[in-house]
C-alpha cells in the first residue's frame, strides 16, 4: 500500500468520508480496514453526502464548532434531547427555538 501523507484535515460527517472513502477504493486503493470502514460508514449513513454538507451549512449560524456541525449531520438528531446532547460540545446552551430549527433542518436532510 502507498504511503499517505495528510495534507488537510477537516470535521466531515460520515456520509462524506463514506464518500471519500468510496472514492479511494474505487481508485484501486484498497485493504480490508479501508473495506471494513466504508461497510460500517454505509451501515450509519442517514442522509447523503450532499445533503450533510447542506445541513452542515443551514445549522451554521446556530452551530458554530465544526465538529459539532459534522455529529449533526451524521447523527441526524430528531428530539431536543438529541439534539442538545450533541450541542453541549458546543459550549453553550441552545434556545428551545434553536433546538427545534436544528431538528427542522434535519427532517428535510434525512434518508426517509
Amino acid at each position: 500500500m502507498p504511503s499517505i501523507q495528510v495534507i488537510e484535515e477537516e470535521f466531515v460527517p460520515y456520509s462524506v468520508a463514506k464518500k471519500i472513502l468510496g472514492e479511494v477504493i474505487s481508485s484501486g486503493i484498497s485493504s480490508s480496514v479501508l473495506q471494513k470502514t466504508f461497510e460500517y460508514l454505509n451501515s450509519l449513513e442517514k442522509c447523503s453526502a450532499e445533503n450533510a454538507i447542506k445541513l452542515m451549512e443551514e445549522i451554521s449560524s446556530i452551530i458554530q464548532k465544526p465538529e459539532v456541525k459534522a455529529m449533526i449531520s451524521s447523527l441526524c438528531p430528531e428530539t431536543p434531547d438529541e439534539v442538545r446532547a450533541i450541542s453541549i460540545l458546543e459550549g453553550r446552551n441552545l434556545t428551545q427555538e434553536e433546538v427545534q430549527k436544528i431538528i427542522e433542518a434535519v427532517k428535510r436532510y434525512k434518508n426517509n
